[in-house]
């Protein structure tokens, strides 16, 4: 029988948690699915890396040892593992069930199990009527997302059939993270079919998500230090370059009481801030009347340090504006 990763992390986290005393490794290999099959020297690689993928979720796998410092056992001790009593007072609890009210969920009911865990001895507000007039999508029942989380968290490389701008096209990515954005999940990574960062709405995703090496134990790249998932999500097409063509870059200033909404608002945009609060931004000339619409909108608090023919058209445009 095949076992799953996550499913085997399970089963020894449950294992560990659960004994009265630290267990060998041979008592784990001969009881947890998916280590049985194994020769022991794999078997203790492979329970090596599950031992650090679990200590890295934050779960406490303490080991034993004996007077000559060989290891002897492992569990998790509940004391480290569980959270203490949590108390909250009633206007806390109201606000929460305000908050799980405006969920949208896959199942109503677990936002409801969950407060009800959380009030204690508070009394819960009575029963909701009907739903509210907004809700919050976190978009949960997006297709493949727990593949991607995987993906995501163990350094993974995924396969799958995207459908874009230019239609559906195979895809091969290496899976950096993940980002939600009203109400879509985006996978972000190094697209190796296009040689480039780019992000991909799950929704969008044709058929199953795959990984490329499935039988590849560990990680299959590095996330480059400096990567920042914002800049790949949905860059409008005024800072996009347009075929092949390298899109020339303009220098923009906000001011100290504007820079901190384009950094807001527009994720893609990495600024540059100096001490007095101001920021600058380079920014893509895909469009140029595009990128111009997009500086109006900060009104006066925003010049256009170079190109300088991007800075006559500003005038010009303006010019035209104001008659």
């Amino acid at each position: 029988m095949t076992v799953s990763k996550a499913e085997r992390l399970m089963n020894l986290t449950i294992m560990l948690l659960e004994t009265s005393r630290p267990l060998t490794a041979r008592e784990i290999r001969d009881t947890i699915p998916g280590y049985g099959q194994e020769s022991f020297d794999s078997f203790k690689r492979m329970f090596e890396r599950d031992k650090e993928a679990l200590r890295e979720v934050g779960l406490p796998v303490e080991m034993s040892t004996d007077i000559w410092g060989e290891e002897t056992g492992y569990r998790i001790p509940k004391e480290r593992y569980y959270l203490p009593e949590i108390e909250l007072e009633p206007d806390e609890v109201a606000s929460l069930w305000l908050a799980a009210s405006l969920l949208k969920l896959q199942d109503p009911g677990t936002a409801r199990a969950a407060m009800l865990k959380l009030s204690g001895d508070v009394i819960p507000p009575p029963t909701p009527g009907p739903a509210p007039t907004i809700r919050i999508d976190v978009g949960l029942s997006a297709p493949g997302l727990a593949r991607a989380f995987e993906a995501v968290s163990e350094k993974k490389r995924l396969t799958f059939t995207y459908a874009g701008r230019d239609g559906e096209k195979h895809r091969e990515v290496d899976a950096y993270g993940l980002l939600h954005r009203r109400g879509f999940w985006y996978l972000v990574g190094l697209d190796h079919s296009a040689g480039e960062k780019r992000s991909f709405r799950l929704d969008r995703i044709k058929g199953p998500l795959r990984l490329s090496n499935p039988n590849v134990p560990g990680p299959e790249f590095s996330v480059p230090q400096d990567f920042r998932p914002e800049e790949l999500l949905e860059t409008p097409p005024f800072a996009q370059s347009k075929g092949s063509q390298e899109a020339e870059t303009a220098r923009i200033r906000f001011d100290a009481s504007e820079a901190w909404l384009v950094e807001r608002e527009n994720p893609w945009v990495q600024l540059s801030w100096d001490k007095h609060g101001a920021a600058e931004a380079a920014v893509g000339i895909g469009d140029p009347d595009g990128l111009l619409t997009w500086i109006f909108w900060y009104t006066t608090r925003s010049e256009i340090l170079e190109p300088s023919w991007l800075r006559d058209l500003a005038w010009q445009r303006l010019s035209e504006i104001c008659g």
